[in-house]
């Protein structure tokens, strides 16, 4: 993840990218089966949120890892194999990623396709 520089630092005195970082190694030290990830590009810079989403993903293809991935950014979900889109505590959509796609073909994400999945 880039640490080494760091690996003397004291925590809360890293950046909170940096701090999220240091909180994934932590997560992963004793080789998990499944990953809660909620909201963890949160405070990354764009070379660190993909550094995250690839390692987080080449992990799961080497150790058959499994994650559960809380975002609001719908780019971090490529490559899911399901999704499920929550709107005020309630679940609008389940299935796989192309499903999701075709469904909201041409919406915007802000609110067209909440209209196009229907009322809660």
């Amino acid at each position: 993840m880039g640490l080494g520089e760091q690996a003397r630092a004291v925590v809360r005195s890293l950046s909170g990218g940096t701090r999220r970082k240091v909180e994934l190694v932590r997560a992963l030290l004793h080789e998990p089966r499944v990953l809660l990830m909620d909201e963890a590009t949160v405070g990354l810079d764009p070379a660190s949120r993909q550094q995250l989403l690839d390692t987080v993903r080449t992990l799961c293809r080497a150790r058959g890892m499994g994650v559960l991935w809380a975002t609001h950014l719908i780019e971090e979900v490529h490559g899911a194999d399901r999704l499920m889109l929550l709107h005020q505590g309630t679940v609008r959509f389940e299935g796989s990623i192309p499903a999701f796609m075709a469904q909201a073909q041409g919406a915007d994400f802000q609110a067209e396709v909440l209209r196009q999945l229907g009322p809660p």
